[in-house]
């Protein structure tokens, strides 16, 4: 006589368990657990992501600013060699780079601040020395035109080869961030990427205009008031207000109650 075929009144079968119920609670419970279980994993696979992008963030920013940190300083003294040189055309255009990295500079911390909502790591930097150390036993007036020409061929190819070397890391991080999937750092990074080559353009030019002149020492002086005002302007409007400036109306606020009134209507507000 099986389980089921046992005779039961009336009584006994209300004090057995509803069997039916029983086998839906137990399903019910696996599914929950199931479903505990796999959103478990899909929180820990979150994570991980979030740990892997943030692993990746944290490598790519640190690498492209300690590449600004040499690039700072490798434009500072670039500048200084020039204008050691006389060179003032070329020493403003390398000013005004100078002035350009340290804006790049901040913007890149900005950026990781705002996006990434941490800090760059402070790392030391083994800055590029560019300057020959034995400049430093001679002053402006021991220089003549004799040295002019080897001097610049010597810094305009190492400026290349700087800016070439950048080109490529920023390439590299192009490719990290986009094989981390991380598209919007990826694009931040293209730029830089396509400013250094707007720069390694301009650097060809000058080699070219050289090169067919073998350094020519009055044809680089020639080039220094074209550049020289060039780079003035550049530097003025982005960095400076000489540009921006605005005449203010010869009375003060106190001279007119209807001084703003008056000064939006002749167009200073």
């Amino acid at each position: 006589m099986t389980y089921d075929s046992m005779p039961m009144n009336d009584n006994v079968r209300r004090e057995m368990p509803d069997r039916t119920n029983m086998n839906m609670n137990t399903q019910n419970n696996d599914m929950m657990q199931t479903g505990m279980m796999q959103g478990g994993t899909m929180r820990m696979g979150r994570r991980r992501n979030t740990e892997e992008t943030d692993r990746v963030a944290e490598q790519v920013y640190s690498t492209l600013n300690e590449q600004m940190c040499k690039g700072i300083s490798f434009h500072e003294q670039l500048a200084d060699y020039f204008c050691f040189l006389g060179l003032q055309g070329f020493k403003r255009m390398l000013e005004y780079q100078y002035m350009k990295e340290c804006a790049d500079k901040r913007k890149l911390h900005k950026r990781y601040i705002d996006h990434h909502h941490r800090l760059i790591p402070v790392k030391q930097v083994q800055n590029p020395v560019l300057i020959p150390s034995d400049w430093m036993r001679y002053k402006t007036t021991d220089i003549d035109d004799s040295v002019i020409s080897k001097f610049v061929k010597s810094a305009i190819e190492q400026y290349k080869q700087w800016e070439e070397k950048t080109k490529e890391l920023y390439e590299e991080q192009c490719d990290i961030l986009r094989d981390a999937g991380m598209v919007s750092d990826m694009e931040y990074v293209k730029e830089l990427v396509l400013d250094v080559e707007k720069e390694l353009k301009k650097i060809h030019r000058m080699m070219e205009g050289l090169n067919g002149t073998g350094y020519d020492v009055t044809t680089i002086h020639g080039m220094q008031d074209k550049y020289h005002e060039k780079y003035k302007k550049k530097y003025n409007d982005r960095f400076t207000t000489k540009n921006n400036y605005r005449p203010m109306p010869p009375y003060g606020e106190y001279d007119d109650e209807d001084y703003p009134t008056r000064r939006k209507r002749i167009g200073f507000i």
